[in-house]
């Protein structure tokens, strides 16, 4: 038997989806960090690959793996981020959080990817502060 009675969480009718910006933008940034880490360092990786993979990473190809996971973590934030954009507004603690992260990112390394991470951080907290002003928050 089919349950047509309407749920509470059933988003109303007239509400507008919101759509997802930092999410994807994040994603994008994560997926360029994975591929320079892939080919700058993919004779790294091939090596490791020969030596049995798990282990491998040890001395200086310990950056290698630290620069690859990154990208990889990172890749999992913008997935999760999107998830909470499609669902509604973005939350402040999300949002100064990643901005917090990449700041904290470009002063350990400022010619890194967290300047665009940097980036993505500020239109997360642009993305919270229009959000919440256009529902009278």
């Amino acid at each position: 038997m089919i349950n047509t009675t309407p749920h509470a969480s059933a988003p109303a009718k007239h509400a507008q989806p919101f759509r997802p910006l930092v999410g994807p933008a994040l994603i994008g940034v994560c997926v360029l960090h994975t591929v320079v880490a892939v080919t700058g360092a993919g004779s790294e990786l091939t090596d490791a690959a020969r030596q049995g993979w798990a282990g491998a990473f040890t001395g200086e190809r310990a950056v290698v793996q630290w620069f690859l996971m990154t990208g990889l973590v990172g890749l999992v934030a913008g997935v999760a981020i999107t998830v909470i954009e499609r669902a509604g507004p973005l939350p402040w603690s999300v949002s100064l959080t990643l901005l917090v992260v990449a700041l904290i990112g470009v002063s350990m390394a400022p010619t890194s990817g967290f300047v665009l991470v940097g980036l993505v951080g500020l239109l997360a907290v642009i993305r919270s502060a229009s959000t919440r002003r256009g529902r009278g928050g």
